[in-house]
Order: structure tokens, then C-alpha cells, then sequence
């Protein structure tokens, strides 16, 4: 398991304007109708399938003198930031250079809303006048994928066109532009073929039909291009007029059982089995079928005139079906030869495996009934995806795999179990957990977690539902399972031990435990960030306060690189941050940091007692410093509550008390190395014992003595002593 730079699979083949064939039917009036579209415009381009949108929209480009920037969009492009990564791969490729923006953009945790769509815009503004072709927008669901492209389409620069083109019309607001008279819209009515063009493709495909042949056909597919191309084809092969316009209803199913009865089987076969692969070369199918003839293959298809197969580049490398035939040469290999369907989607999921695409893989083991490669495909990346902030990926993998899946196969339910750690959703760890125990056959897991007993192990340490000795105990197994060399879970239980042991009051112990972690898990960024934020508490209880400043910053860099403000176990990272920016006197950045802390304490609920005693704690504290009365009784209140169900975590409780007392007279609240400082007053040791005690200097111990008795309203260390112990600073 690797964690880091999120890598999205983006093939070149979805770049690039199309190839536009020898024989396609000119379109004067929708192009006409494209070209009024001017700097600035929003074009929408609507229909079903086989309407010609994509034709459409490249006869365009080829009669516009702009620059077009092509995406063809999948169902990948579902995720806002594999979205936009891919529309500014378009655009950089159309000009040749991108000035970093790629690399920007493939950082791990990227908001989309703030950072990723303004890096879109800016590198849009740097390429002048271009039209930017979103193709296959039906691909587009989810709302913060749609939410993201709304954005962007509203502040692209007045230099630049975009045009989407889709088989539904995506929610963008269109109402406004009607009336600013900023949008371009072409529907099924503009598509149609007239019946000029319809006779013209039907022509082109079978030659000239008699007058009231075509008039029939042309009635019978009421426009549709697919259709009108479909029935030509069946003409061309032998297929009587009569046979086909005699039907009640244009059955594609029908006209395409038509086309490959007048092929050889080889042909046949061809076609059905390279149809496994959404899209394809030739190298890509010879691998793929065994063959090593797939070129001359393609090479033959494409001069036979055969329509539905579909050159995504000029080069004739890439190529795919038109849709609705590459749809039913599947459900036609699925039905007639099961096996071999499978046993291809298999060797396809291998192939795109091997080529980085995790997506495409898991979608051929599933069409192949491979539970286990799924589930293995699912789970090798669960930690990753959680704790690199792209929980939304885990899930859509795992939304993918059906009951019997994750009953079956130990990976599938320990990755739905890190997605329920990463949101907070006990239920579904605890669920999704008992599945992974009763499947247990006692192998390692794709992740190379040694056992399914580790994984349990190491996710029940996050959680820690038993309380904070039962974190220890849990961070223990899957210590046992081996060292960093053979354990790859060795760091982050390292981590898990080392908090649990400070929360337990054992401050040098948890130190040790951190502070060993931290060369082990620079690929667990999570883990690391929360490894800082223990370790900066931990200095800032030894009176450090210069490193707990440092690790905090380091913690809370971490987070925000990650985008880890929705994963809950980073409540102690933005809790120390709220901490440490009050500590300072930036009430913004306490606030600020109160917020991200709240938000994720409120996802935690009840799953973690220990956890909710620390943030609450914490952010009490913060509320004593900036005197924010409201906040202060608010989060006391939840870390009592807390503590109720957590009476292990000493040095917790201690912290809530040490915040009672600081506000119970109104005081000004101590530094830690005030703290630090305060017990060895109530002894006998001079000024300079002390200070060699500290290790610091004595003016040192001096300065921090006169501040203690001024927050504290008095004027002599005896006095100091006594109102310590009266507000409960100082035990009686």
C-alpha cells in the first residue's frame, strides 16, 4: 500500500478531436447554427444516442477557426477532480505546454471548489480563444462532480466556448443565459436528418434507393442518424425493404442480428469478443484474443465500409464502437458463449490492471464473476483513498460490489470498514468487520496486510469502542505480526499505541512510540499528521513550546495537503491547530480551525469516547484563550460527557480540569511552560535549583514566576501556591 500523489487514469485516447470520415453527411444548418456560438457562450448539445451530436460537433470544429480542446468524458469522470484534471489534460495538450498546471492538479487532496477549478481557469485564460468540447456529459452524476463543472462553466474566461454534449441536459442554470442570450442550443429537432440527408446516407452506404424506398425509410427512423445508417447497412447486405419497413418498431437489436449474419463467423467473432473492451487498439486486442492478425482485423472493418466502428484519432491507433452496437455484440457474447466472455473480461481486467487503470479492472473482474480479483482490486487502495482525503473514490469502488462480495471475500469488507472509519459510520465498521471475520480463510489481504485478524486489529485501534486500554491492547496484535519490514501496518500501530499511551498519561512512553513511527509512515500522510499533533501536545506539556509549534504546523500542512478535513480521526490535528493559533492570539485562525474541528466531532458522535473527550477538551481550551464564553461552556459540557464513558484517559481529564480551573476565577489562562513551572514552586527549591531542574535559564524561571502571579492576582510565591491550589491548578 502506497499512499501519496493521487494518480488518476486518464488515457490519451480520450483527447483529441475525432476523426471525421470520408463519407460523413454534411450538416450546413447545425453547423451554421454552432458557428453563431461566440467567445463566452455556453453550447449545449441534446439528444439520444446514434443523433449525431459528435459528428456534429467535429464538423463544427473543422469549419471554426478556434482552437477546440475535445473530453470525452467516462464514468470516472464522476469525481471532481479526475474531471477537471482531465478537461485541463485537453487543454494542455491543445497547446502543447500546461506551466504546471498537471502537476498541480495531480496533488493528492485538492479542493475542487477553490483550488482546482480556479488552476482550470487560469490555465483557460493563458490559452486565448478556444472551444472546449465536453463530450458524453451522461456520464456526469454525481453532484459535486456536476456542482464542479456548474463552477467552471460560469467563470471560464469570455475567450473561451464550452460546448457539452450528452444524452440529458445537466442542471447548469441555462434559464439565465436564455435570457442574457448567452447559450446555443441544439436538441433531437436540429439533429434530425432532413429527408435530403437521410437519402444522402443512405446513398452513401448502399447506393441509390428508389424514391419511395427511401421516403419509407426515412419515415420509419423519423430522422434518427443511427437508425437511417443501421437500416443502409441491412440494405447493403441483401435485406429486403420490405423486411425492414414492414416492422411496427425500429429494433436495433433486430438490424444488427442483420449485419452480422452477412459476415464470415471470424468476423463474428471478432467483433464480439474485441467489443469486451470499451475501447481498443490493436495491440491492446491482439494481447487481449490471442491474435495476432487484430490490425488487418480493424483494417478490413474500416474499409468494408462498416460504420460502427469508430476511429478516436487520426492516426487510426484507437478506436471503439459506435455505443449501441458495441452494447449488443456484448449482451450477443454474453448469451452465446458465457465462458469466453468471461474468461476475455478476466484477461481484460489483467491488462488494464497492468496499465494503471484500477477503474476499468474492476469493472471487467466483475463482468467476469470474479468476486475475489474485485474485491482484492477494491481493498488494495482502501487505506490510500480514506486517508489521502478520496474517500468518494473508495466508495463509488465499493458501491460497485454486491452483498454476496463483501459476505465472500475478507477485502471488500475491511476496505467498506476503513470507509467507515474515515466517515465515521460505526455501524458499518462493526457490520463490515463481522463479514471480514467470518470469511477469514487466514490469507493475507490484497493491501499485504498480513491477516484479516491485523486488519480488525488496526481499524478496532482507531476506533477503540472497548476504551483507551483497549486501544493498546488492539495496537498490540498487530505490533506482534512483525516490524516495518514485514508489516506494513507496523507504524500506523505505532501511532495508534503511542496516543493511546499519552491520553493514559504516559508521556515519555507515547513520546518514544511517536517519535519511532515517524520514519516508517511518510506513505500514511494521515497517520503522520496524527502523530504530530500527539507529539506537538506532548512538547507543549514538556514546556516545549517552540516544537509543539513546529510539529502542529506540520501536522495541519499534512491535512491540508491531503485534504484531510473530512476524515474524522484528524480531530486532533485540527483541534492542536485551534490550540496552538489561540496560544499565538490569531483568533481567525482558531476559529477557523474550531469549525473543521466541530464538523468532524459531530461525524465522530458516539464511536470513539476518547476521541470526543480530546477534541472537545481542546477546543475548551482554545475558548478559555480567546474568552469566547459560549464556545467554552459549550465544549466543557461535551467533554464531560465524555469523560463519563472514557475514565481511563487520565491525562484527558486532567486537561478539561486544568481548563475548569483556568476560567473559574476569570484568570488568564498559564502557558504550558507556566504549568511546567507551577508545581516546583510549591516546593523548597530555590530560583536556581529549579531552573537547573528545567533545564533552562534562572531569569527564565523568573519571568515565568512574576507572569503566573499577575494571571493569577497575586504577589509572592507562597500566595501563588495557595490560589493554584484553590482553582484546582495545583492538586491539595
Amino acid at each position: 500500500m502506497v499512499a501519496g500523489e493521487w494518480q488518476p487514469y486518464i488515457p490519451a485516447v480520450t483527447i483529441g478531436r475525432p476523426r471525421i470520415g470520408a463519407a460523413v453527411i454534411r450538416r450546413p444548418t447545425v453547423v451554421q447554427r454552432l458557428l453563431g456560438a461566440a467567445d463566452g457562450d455556453l453550447v449545449v448539445v441534446t439528444a439520444p444516442a446514434g443523433y449525431g451530436k459528435t459528428a456534429a460537433a467535429a464538423l463544427w470544429d473543422e469549419a471554426d477557426a478556434r482552437p477546440f480542446a475535445w473530453v470525452r468524458l467516462d464514468y470516472l469522470d464522476d469525481d471532481p477532480v479526475h474531471l477537471l484534471l482531465h478537461i485541463a489534460t485537453a487543454v494542455a495538450e491543445l497547446r502543447g505546454r500546461d506551466d504546471g498546471v498537471l502537476r498541480y492538479l495531480r496533488g493528492p487532496g485538492r479542493a475542487a471548489l477553490t483550488h482546482l477549478v480556479p488552476a482550470v481557469v487560469r490555465l483557460l485564460e493563458a490559452s486565448g480563444p478556444l472551444v472546449l468540447v465536453l463530450d458524453d456529459t451522461h456520464e456526469l452524476s454525481a453532484p459535486d462532480a456536476i456542482g464542479a463543472l456548474h463552477v467552471l462553466v460560469d467563470t471560464v474566461p469570455s475567450s473561451t466556448t464550452v460546448a457539452l454534449l450528452g444524452r440529458s441536459r445537466l442542471p447548469l442554470g441555462l434559464a439565465r443565459r436564455r435570457v442574457q442570450q448567452k447559450v446555443v442550443e441544439v436538441g433531437v429537432e436540429e439533429l434530425r436528418f432532413t429527408g435530403d440527408e437521410a437519402a444522402a446516407a443512405l446513398e452513401s452506404v448502399c447506393g441509390p434507393l428508389e424514391e419511395a424506398a427511401g421516403a419509407a425509410v426515412v419515415d420509419l427512423c423519423e430522422g434518427w442518424a443511427a437508425g437511417v445508417i443501421l437500416v443502409g447497412m441491412a440494405l447493403r447486405d441483401g435485406v429486403a425493404v420490405e423486411s425492414i419497413t414492414g416492422r411496427s418498431n425500429m429494433v436495433v437489436e433486430y438490424l444488427v442480428e442483420e449485419v452480422l449474419e452477412r459476415v464470415d463467423a471470424d468476423t463474428v467473432t471478432f467483433l464480439m469478443e474485441s467489443a469486451v473492451l470499451d475501447r481498443f487498439s490493436a495491440e491492446q486486442l491482439d494481447t487481449l484474443l490471442e491474435r495476432d492478425d487484430s490490425g488487418y482485423m480493424l483494417e478490413k472493418l474500416s474499409d468494408s465500409g462498416n460504420l460502427f466502428l469508430v476511429p478516436l484519432d487520426h492516426h487510426r491507433v484507437w478506436y471503439r464502437y459506435h455505443h449501441l452496437f458495441g452494447d449488443v455484440l456484448r449482451s450477443r457474447l454474453r448469451a452465446t458463449a458465457r465462458d469466453r466472455f468471461r474468461a476475455l473480461a478476466s484477461r481484460a481486467a489483467d491488462l488494464l490492471d497492468r496499465s494503471g487503470d484500477v477503474d476499468g479492472a474492476l469493472l471487467q473482474a466483475l463482468n467476469a464473476g470474479d468476486r475475489a480479483r474485485a474485491a482484492g482490486l477494491v481493498g488494495r487502495e482502501a487505506v490510500r483513498l480514506g486517508f489521502d482525503g478520496r474517500a468518494g473514490v473508495l466508495a463509488r469502488r465499493l458501491a460497485l460490489l454486491d452483498a454476496r462480495t463483501f459476505a465472500e471475500h475478507p477485502d471488500a469488507a475491511v476496505a467498506r470498514a476503513w470507509l467507515g472509519v474515515t466517515t465515521g459510520d460505526a455501524e458499518l465498521i462493526q457490520r463490515s468487520l463481522m463479514l471480514a471475520h467470518q470469511a477469514d480463510s487466514g490469507r493475507p489481504l490484497a493491501d499485504g496486510t498480513p491477516s484479516v485478524k491485523v486488519a480488525a486489529a488496526l481499524i478496532s485501534s482507531l476506533v477503540g469502542v472497548g476504551g483507551v486500554r483497549d486501544v493498546v491492547r488492539h495496537a498490540d496484535v498487530v505490533l506482534a505480526a512483525g516490524d516495518n519490514l514485514v508489516n506494513p501496518w507496523w507504524g500506523a500501530a505505532t501511532v495508534t499505541k503511542g496516543a493511546a499511551e499519552s491520553m493514559l498519561g504516559n508521556a515519555s512512553r507515547a513520546r518514544a512510540l511517536l517519535e519511532s513511527a515517524l520514519p516508517v509512515i511518510d506513505d500514511l500522510p494521515g497517520f503522520q499528521a496524527a502523530a504530530l499533533a500527539h507529539l506537538s501536545l506532548l512538547y507543549l506539556g514538556a514546556g516545549d513550546d517552540d516544537g509543539a509549534v513546529e510539529r502542529s504546523d506540520a501536522a495541519r500542512t499534512l491535512a491540508d495537503k491531503y485534504d484531510l478535513c473530512d476524515v474524522v480521526p484528524m480531530v486532533v490535528v485540527y483541534a492542536v491547530s485551534a490550540v496552538m493559533a489561540a496560544r499565538v492570539g490569531d483568533t481567525a485562525a482558531a476559529l477557523e480551525s474550531v469549525a473543521l474541528t466541530e464538523t468532524l466531532l459531530d461525524r465522530l458522535g458516539n464511536l470513539a469516547a476518547r476521541t470526543a473527550l480530546l477534541g472537545h477538551g481542546l477546543l475548551a481550551w482554545t475558548a478559555a484563550v480567546i474568552r469566547d464564553s459560549e464556545l467554552l461552556g459549550k465544549h466543557l459540557e461535551a467533554a464531560e460527557r465524555a469523560r463519563l464513558r472514557e475514565p481511563d484517559a487520565v491525562a484527558l481529564s486532567q486537561r478539561v480540569d486544568r481548563v475548569r480551573a483556568m476560567v473559574a476565577e476569570g484568570c488568564r489562562p498559564l502557558t504550558a511552560a507556566e504549568l511546567r513551572l507551577l508545581p516546583h514552586l510549591a516546593t523548597h527549591l530555590s530560583l536556581q535549583r529549579i531552573a537547573e531542574e528545567l533545564v533552562i535559564g534562572r531569569e527564565t524561571v523568573k519571568s515565568q514566576a512574576t507572569s503566573i502571579y499577575r494571571k493569577l492576582g497575586v504577589t509572592s510565591r507562597a500566595e501563588a501556591v495557595g490560589e493554584a491550589r484553590r482553582v484546582g491548578l495545583l492538586s491539595a
